[in-house]
């Protein structure tokens, strides 16, 4: 993996980007002003229990969250802002420029068409291809995520195929419109461990391929370990650990990243009970003053119920967000 330096121009820069939602009157914000920079061909890892704020950050990026998102902060693109921009203005980024893979195939994928022609559709909308010149890209790009017999495999449906093969099918979609940036949103949900090393390996090697950058959100640090070059820790809204990836696996430095690692199944000992963190996450709109993981913390102390902590940078490419570390 290929390490990126901190100053290396960002192909999307992610500035205090906050998101809240209307209800009943107020506006119930669940990200708290979250930063990150993604270079051209950097793959990163975003990690976190389920309701962190892992796919809401990029659904919002995307304008995807509905009218009653209220979203603010700086979302930069290649230079050009995309907070602000209408849903035509944003539909030409979309697909063409920034792609994203949902958690579920079967329920991405239309069961009533043929996966050939749900690819060619992707390809008339992003390059305009149609025809035998469609239907020729839609054949590479099937052979390109290792689908075999490709070209009979054009005219299966969604339920002819397994989940390993959908989940091909839904990267060649996104492939379609040969992205700068592909955001895979648990790309291995519900597929087994083998199929799962299959997609990762298949992943990381379009990337080299292609230069694309790769953002990979998981709550499953060991499907980030494999193919991402920096790990972004994903807490309650907020990030609360970044470093390089062999940095946060042998110095994580924040409570939750070190829990997160303990709940990790070892393969070269006997199977013993996992390590857990108790409790859970807050409420979406939960009004919390000092650090949202104090609840859980086995470490926590009277001072991080005081104030929020913020990123700081404690070593090359490495932050962290923790009062009691911080002030250690």
């Amino acid at each position: 993996m290929t390490s990126t330096a901190s100053d290396t121009p960002a192909l999307l820069n992610i500035s205090e980007l906050r998101i809240g939602f209307d209800q009943r009157g107020h506006t119930s914000e669940v990200l708290h002003g979250v930063d990150l920079h993604i270079a051209a061909g950097e793959s990163i890892g975003l990690v976190g229990e389920s309701g962190c704020g892992k796919s809401i950050t990029w659904l919002g990026v995307l304008g995807l969250l509905g009218k009653h998102a209220r979203i603010t902060g700086s979302v930069k693109f290649q230079g050009a802002e995309l907070l602000g921009l209408s849903d035509t203005q944003l539909s030409r980024i979309r697909g063409r420029k920034i792609a994203m893979i949902f958690q579920d195939p079967s329920s991405s994928l239309n069961p009533a068409q043929r996966i050939g022609a749900q690819i060619a559709e992707s390809l008339i909308l992003h390059r305009g291809l149609r025809g035998a010149e469609a239907n020729a890209e839609v054949l590479a790009l099937l052979d390109h995520v290792e689908i075999p017999d490709a070209k009979r495999r054009m005219g299966a449906y969604p339920h002819e195929l397994s989940g390993g093969m959908n989940q091909r099918v839904m990267i060649a979609m996104a492939l379609a419109g040969q992205p700068d940036l592909l955001i895979a949103d648990e790309p291995t949900t519900a597929l087994d461990a083998t199929v799962q090393a299959q997609i990762l390996l298949l992943l990381d090697n379009i990337r080299r391929d292609t230069g694309m950058a790769l953002v990979t959100i998981s709550h499953d640090l060991g499907v980030i370990s494999e193919i991402s070059d920096r790990v972004l820790v994903m807490y309650a809204g907020s990030i609360v650990e970044s470093a390089p990836s062999q940095t946060l696996f042998s110095e994580a430095q924040h409570p939750y990243s070190i829990g997160l690692l303990a709940a990790m199944p070892a393969l070269d000992t006997e199977v013993q009970r996992l390590t857990t963190i108790r409790g859970s996450i807050p409420q979406a709109g939960q009004l919390i003053q000092g650090c949202r993981f104090e609840p859980r913390c086995d470490f926590a102390q009277a001072n991080c119920r005081a104030n929020a902590p913020t990123l700081k940078t404690i070593a090359v490419g490495h932050t962290l967000a923790c009062t009691r570390k911080l002030a250690a």
